[in-house]
């Protein structure tokens, strides 16, 4: 080793550098100053660390064969370093100095270098040496920091072993001891973990003559047992605190005699047992140093440390019982007879406060650390088979204690006597002479003590001890008198409960909820294997079976009070209140029993309602009551609800124990009354108001009066009611998908079953609320209850076959049977339909229109799950009689009933099929294709009306609907949704049906009337979708190409040139199936009205058609002469047909027509409009007739409503069909076509352009004349408005055609048919009628239109801005030029600006009324149409119009007055 003296002296150098030898003026003061400290402490423990290696370790393991050069190496090194070692430490003067120094890490180095000294260099340590620095060292505990408390341990421990004399050369008790003890006192002034392991080996350190006598010891422990608490103490100080204890404790009971004088008695240890470890350490264990309830829990030492009312953390209780049972443990197996003074001394203090009881006021404190300490002892002591606890703690306890116990009755005590008992058993216990076990002799003893002392006990104490006393009683059990003990309960509890009812007491609810409370401890026991002291009997379920328990149940079940406490005691004896619970501690007679009360009580619920269907649900779930439809007296329906509810309870907590009995036929039932009773509460509540629920009580057959107001007992009733059926909700949603999924399949179907029949029940017999709430409901019903039960496929078809199946109500159109082995359905012809029927069968078709928007189309039509359809589509075979497509009789009769409250056929039910079709691929052909057959059949079998009226042209839903035949309207409407709406069908299908059709067209060689009116309406359906031209290659094109053909023959031959040698019926019916043939498409709304051609026609089927034409106008000219009168209407309908017909020809053969044709066409529909308009000109004047003569306005509004119903419909329909052929007219005039120049030239000429000038005059003629009928009508108010704008309604499309010519009408005709207005004289003007029809109560968008735009155009709006009080509305053309004029010459002071009537009452309309109104309401709306109309004026004024300025004006001030 080199450089070792070097070393030593360039560390000692260091060691006497100051700071100011490290001065550096760039350096701040206290840099200089952590630089100097860590320079000292590093060159301290630098030294250390050499004198440790190479005087420790360096040298050990110098090697013994070493050379003998190598020891001279090393001798030479150990020399040198012990040299330079002794003058550092003569220099530095043993580092007294150092070790003054503030810094604390100075310090710690200086302690490390001291205790390698000490090992390594002892020879330093002479005598003047020891007396420097003995008080020093020893009298180190003074150091407060404790970074420095793990080095000076060692040097104290080091220093003290190695020389013991050092303690003589110093003051021990003044500079050693007072020093330790306040070191201990203040807990070791942080270092408790570092500083309590040392505190042994320390007291071993000591030399025996340093300290003599007791209080050596007890002053070291008093010391240490103060200084635990001091500062915070963590869990971790807790536990070094304990463990240090426990050595000291005893380590200084096994060295007393090292402290013993030669004059000292031997109690050393016995004074260590009583004041130290019982009056201290056990008593602080207990929380009774802070406790004065009285003398005998004080504790005398005066340096107990105690502090009053401190709060112990839980780990430091938990480390100081541990402590306390191990030193226990340790002097039970070395000296016994400390052991036994321990035990007495903690058996006193236990004694102490058992009977001081609540008057402490720690007490249930003090024996929670009692029952922790004896739960420690049996982990740590009896569980190793000690028996000392038993012998010398818990028998000798118990013994003394158990009538102080039973005589304070808190639950405290009753948990600390269970806890030993289940620690040390019953029989070893409470006999006191037990050592060990006797057989019957024991059993028989303790029997007798059970019977007499402690059963009693446990079931008579206070009412807060129950708990703890069943514990303790479940404790007591012992196997081998198991039975015996058991039976004993059970007996007692039933003589106390016979003998409270027969003294009227109320101890009968204690001992029920006694036995209760056990056997549900009982049940957690047994599930969770607590059983620890029954090991043979009493860990089964079936142990605890009895037929006393049995006898119980029974009673408790028949008992009318049905208090809370039965409900608990039943549930607790049947268990199952969930799944997992599988303990029941009932036989399964007893169980069966009480199933049957349980439905009973429940089904009693429905006895109360105000449904009779809730009454006819009862027969179901009880079928064997003899008088269950029986209404219950008035007084007895609160009984009812409360027993349902009882019931409920029952089931509710035993729910799964019940449903175990497989083949029991009553759990359906009471399943089945859940779902009702719920239902009948919601019904309840969905009724309107008080009057209809009064109408109820009042219906009802009550044997008595009633004793109070309908009022309060409809809300108490309907209160009980509410509360049931939530609980009954909330328990029926909690129950899993797997409960429901595992039932047996008898229970299932029993349960669909009954809910099938009650639901039907529901839906016929609700009369109290509306159709459309009853279906909502009942649908609602049946959705949450299939989403809970989850029904198989099969069962849910069962469940669907019998809540649809036929009965005296439903169906009444069509009803299923079996053909041949094969599902059919059965029309029927002329059912027997009263009003009662025909409600409940409208109420059950909205149900299940309902029904089919919730679950879909598939799932209750088809049968077909919602998640399973595509996998249960493949499978289904519609020829099984057993098939879902069974159930196509379902759609086919909402289809004939077409219209119900709250939904229709084409509204709900319809598009409920279409969206079924669009998402599936295999079943929607069949099951329309099976609707299509059944629906043709039935309509096949009534006879239809005429095709002609119906608008195939404009085909829409509210045209369907006037079909008054409901086979043919259901026909068409499915033809229409599925074929020419959506396109749905495939040409397979269509052609089987095309096929069908013909084929029942003729019988034999005579054509079937019936099937050839119904053909034109089939027709007109389903040649739209067709390809265009019908030649193509296909089989159903060919087919319907070659049928087209034929019947436009028959039509052609039926067209004689005389009259009277064919039935015009023929004619009618031959000519409607060719025309439906040719449809027509009108499109764009009024503003761009066009009419289309619907397919392409072949050249056979143009000659064809052209023939027909001129065949039918020799006809029309012959007919028009030779027809009698009374035969007028035939004329007016061949008269129809050949309008459309003529619309046809122009549409699809107008490059075809000649002139003379041509002639024809226009002459036609000039013909038409003019007498259309002469009919709305008939009935303005004669509205105005009833205005001017009117006797009463209840007369007027009669003529109006006759007026408006004797309409003639036929001359409306001509004329609908004329403007058809004019709108085609006037988009032919616009055509630029090259090829049909001469056609387009001949439509174009004078003659021909000057006719259509006159049917647009005449249009607007009679738009003007119905709008004056709708002013005239004002007169008398709203209603009659109504009853002349809702006459419109009727023919939509025919006034959608009127606007569409209209707005195109040129301002010479507007100006012709207004001047033609005026010379009528009638009361009210054309713009007062545009006006009414701008406003009117019933609106029609397309007519609005049109009036505003006539409003705002040239003549028109000269007279629709202001009125003139001298000029009337009907003045001269002349006189109303100079209008305008006139008002700008007058004065600036005589300008007054007046709005008609009709334009400022809505722009005055008050604005904070308006703000209250929706915006889609008719007075906002009517309000902003005004406000644009009197905009758009204020826009067509000329800017330098002194009108213009004072309308201006007029609108801002309007604007100011709505700010």
């Amino acid at each position: 080793m080199l450089c070792v003296k070097e070393t030593f002296l360039y560390l000692s150098d260091n060691l006497k550098l100051t700071t100011q030898a490290l001065s550096d003026k760039a350096t701040p003061t206290d840099e200089l100053e952590d630089m100097h400290q860590r320079m000292i402490s590093s060159s301290l423990l630098a030294m250390a660390t050499l004198i440790d290696i190479l005087l420790g370790v360096k040298l050990q393991n110098c090697d013994v064969d070493s050379t003998s050069t190598e020891k001279r190496s090393l001798s030479k090194v150990r020399s040198t370093t012990l040299s330079s070692a002794e003058a550092a430490f003569c220099m530095h003067k043993c580092f007294l100095d150092v070790l003054k120094s503030k810094s604390a890490v100075i310090r710690s180095a200086t302690y490390s270098l001291l205790t390698s000294y000490i090992k390594h260099v002892p020879h330093v340590f002479d005598e003047e040496t020891m007396k420097k620095l003995s008080p020093t060292i020893l009298g180190a505990f003074h150091e407060k920091d404790v970074s420095c408390h793990s080095s000076m341990w060692d040097t104290i421990l080091v220093f003290s072993r190695k020389f013991p004399e050092a303690w003589s050369y110093c003051n021990i008790h003044k500079v050693v001891l007072s020093r330790f003890w306040n070191f201990l006192q203040n807990g070791c002034y942080g270092s408790k973990q570092i500083s309590y392991p040392h505190l042994v080996q320390f007291l071993d350190s000591i030399p025996p003559k340093a300290v003599m006598g007791q209080q050596f010891v007890f002053d070291f422990l008093h010391n240490l047992w103060d200084g635990r608490n001091q500062r915070q103490l963590s869990a971790a100080d807790s536990l070094a605190f304990c463990i240090a204890f426990k050595h000291i404790f005893l380590w200084l009971l096994e060295n007393v005699s090292r402290y013993s004088g030669e004059d000292s008695s031997d109690d050393t240890p016995i004074k260590l047992i009583t004041d130290i470890l019982a009056k201290i350490v056990w008593r602080d264990y207990l929380l009774l140093s802070g406790d004065t309830a009285g003398s005998g829990v004080q504790s005398s030492h005066k340096n107990s440390g105690s502090v009053v009312n401190t709060q112990y953390p839980m780990y430091y209780l938990q480390d100081l019982e541990k402590c306390i049972v191990e030193i226990l443990d340790v002097i039970a197996d070395t000296e016994h007879h400390l052991l036994n003074i321990s035990c007495e001394l903690l058996v006193r203090d236990c004694l102490d406060i058992i009977q001081q009881g609540e008057k402490l006021s720690k007490f249930q404190d003090h024996v929670e650390q009692l029952v922790s300490f004896f739960l420690s002892l049996d982990q740590l002591v009896v569980h190793k088979g000690k028996t000392w606890p038993l012998e010398r703690l818990a028998r000798p306890l118990v013994a003394q204690s158990l009538p102080a116990i039973m005589f304070v009755d808190t639950p405290s005590l009753v948990k600390l006597l269970s806890v030993l008992v289940e620690i040390f058993g019953p029989v070893p216990l409470f006999l006191k002479n037990y050592q060990n076990y006797h057989g019957k002799s024991d059993v028989k003893s303790y029997l007798e003590l059970f019977n007499a002392d402690l059963l009693p006990w446990c079931f008579n104490g206070k009412y807060s001890t129950c708990n703890s006393k069943i514990d303790l009683l479940l404790s007591l059990f012992q196997d081998e008198c198991f039975f015996d003990q058991w039976c004993s309960i059970i007996k007692y509890t039933r003589a106390e409960q016979k003998h409270s009812i027969d003294d009227k007491t109320s101890n009968i609810k204690n001992r029920l909820e006694l036995l209760t409370l056990l056997l549900q401890k009982v049940r957690e026991r047994i599930a969770g294997g607590k059983l620890r002291n029954l090991q043979k009997n009493g860990y089964l379920p079936e142990h605890w079976r009895h037929d006393l328990l049995d006898a119980t149940a029974t009673s408790v079940l028949c008992d009318l009070t049905a208090a809370n406490h039965h409900v608990s005691f039943l549930c607790a004896a049947l268990g199952g209140s969930d799944q997992e619970d599988q303990i029941c501690f009932l036989s399964a007679e007893t169980v069966h029993k009480v199933l049957g009360s349980i439905v009973k009580d429940l089904a009693s619920a429905l006895l109360a309602s105000t449904f009779e269907w809730a009454r006819l649900a009862y027969s179901l779930l009880l079928p064997s009551e003899p008088e269950h439809l029986k209404l219950p007296e008035e007084n007895s329906l609160q009984i009812n609800f409360e027993t349902a509810l009882f019931a409920f309870k029952v089931l509710q907590g035993s729910f799964f124990s019940l449903g175990r009995l497989e083949e029991d036929s009553v759990f359906p039932s009471i399943l089945a009354s859940l779902f009702v009773i719920e239902w009948e509460c919601s019904m309840s509540l969905a009724i309107d108001d008080e009057s209809d629920s009064e109408g109820h009580i009042k219906g009802m057959d009550v044997g008595s009066s009633m004793s109070r107001s309908s009022k309060d007992y409809l809300d108490e009733k309907m209160h009980l009611k509410g509360n049931l059926a939530e609980s009954i909700h909330a328990f029926c949603q909690s129950l899993s998908p797997s409960f429901w999924n595992n039932l047996p399949s008898f229970t299932l179907n029993r349960l669909a079953n009954i809910l099938a029949q009650s639901v039907r029940y529901s839906v016929f017999q609700t009369r109290d609320l509306h159709v459309e709430k009853t279906a909502v409901l009942c649908s609602e019903w049946v959705v949450q209850m299939l989403k809970l039960i989850c029904l198989d496929d099969i069962n849910l078809q069962s469940f669907f076959d019998l809540l649809l199946s036929e009965g005296e109500y439903w169906p009444l159109w069509l009803k299923p049977c079996l053909q041949n082995g094969h599902a059919s359905v059965k029309v029927q012809l002329e059912p027997a339909i009263t009003d009662d029927i025909e409600l409940k069968h409208e109420r059950f078709v909205a149900f299940v229109d309902r029904l089919i928007l919730n679950l879909g189309f598939g799932e209750v039509i088809l049968g077909v799950p919602g998640s399973l359809r595509c996998a249960t589509s493949q499978s289904i075979d519609i020829t099984s009689p057993m098939s879902s497509l069974s159930r196509a009789w379902v759609a086919g009769e909402i289809l004939c009933t077409w219209t119900w409250k709250g939904g229709s056929a084409l509204e709900t039910f319809l598009p409920s099929l279409v969206q079924y079709m669009k998402e599936e691929s295999c079943l929607e052909v069949s099951i329309v294709s099976l609707l299509l057959d059944t629906l043709l059949g039935g309509t096949l079998m009534h006879e239809s009306g005429p095709w002609v009226l119906f608008n195939a042209w404009h085909l829409s839903d509210n045209e369907i609907g006037k079909i008054q035949d409901r086979f043919l309207r259901a026909l068409v409407a499915l033809l229409f949704t599925t074929n020419t709406k959506n396109c749905l069908w495939r040409e397979s299908d269509a052609l089987v049906f095309f096929e069908q059709l013909l084929s029942n067209l003729f019988k034999g060689s005579t054509v079937n009337i019936k099937c050839l009116k119904v053909l034109p309406f089939v027709m007109s359906t389903i040649i739209k979708p067709l390809p265009q031209k019908l030649n193509e290659d296909s089989p159903y094109g060919d087919l319907v190409r070659k049928s087209i053909l034929s019947w436009l023959e028959a039509a052609i031959s039926c067209l004689s040139s005389s009259p009277r040698e064919v039935p015009v019926q023929d004619i009618e019916d031959w000519m409607q199936v060719a025309l439906s043939c040719f449809p027509l498409s009108i499109t764009g709304g009024a503003q761009r009205l066009v009419v289309r051609v619907e397919r392409e026609i072949s050249d056979a089927e143009i000659s064809l058609m052209l023939t027909l034409f001129q065949k039918y106008q020799f006809f029309y000219n012959g007919a028009a002469s030779s027809l009698s009168t009374s035969e007028t209407v035939i004329t007016r309908t061949v008269e129809l047909l050949g309008v459309k017909l003529t619309a046809v020809m122009v549409g699809y053969c107008w490059t075809k027509l000649q002139e003379n044709d041509w002639h024809f066409v226009f002459r036609m529909v000039f013909k038409c409009i003019e007498s259309s308009a002469l009919l709305v000109e008939e009935m303005t004047d004669g509205i105005n007739d009833a205005v001017i003569n009117q006797v009463s306005s209840e007369d007027a509004l009669e003529k109006l409503k006759l007026m408006v119903s004797t309409t003639d419909k036929l001359t409306l329909s001509l004329a609908e069909s004329s403007l058809v052929t004019l709108c085609h007219l006037k988009h032919l005039g616009n055509l630029q076509e090259v090829e049909t120049a001469k056609s387009l030239q001949l439509i174009r000429s004078g003659d021909y352009a000057e006719s259509i000038n006159k049917m647009v005059e005449s249009i607007l003629r009679l738009f003007l004349a119905s709008g004056v009928s709708e002013a005239i009508a004002k007169s008398f108010g709203e209603e009659a408005s109504s009853i002349i704008g809702s006459s419109r309604h009727a023919y939509l499309h025919f006034w959608e055609l009127v606007a569409s010519f209209i707005n195109n009408a040129s301002p010479e005709i507007r100006r012709s048919a207004l001047e033609s207005m005026e010379l009528w004289g009638l009361t009210k003007g054309s713009v007062s009628g545009l006006y009414s029809i701008l406003f009117s109560p019933q609106p029609i968008f397309h007519l609005q239109f049109a009036a505003f735009s006539l409003l705002l155009s040239e003549p028109f709006c000269q007279l629709s801005l202001l009125k003139d009080s001298s000029l009337g509305e009907n003045c001269s053309s002349s006189q109303r030029s100079d209008i305008s004029q006139s008002a700008e010459l007058m004065p600036d002071s005589e300008k007054t600006l007046c709005l008609r009537d009709e334009l400022s009452a809505l722009v005055e309309f008050p604005t904070s009324e308006l703000l209250k109104t929706d915006l889609t309401e008719r007075d906002r709306v009517d309000v902003f149409i005004a406000w644009a109309l009197l905009l758009s004026h204020l826009q067509s004024l000329p800017s330098s119009s002194i009108i213009r300025e004072h309308v201006l004006q007029y609108i801002q001030e309007k604007d100011h007055c709505m700010e």
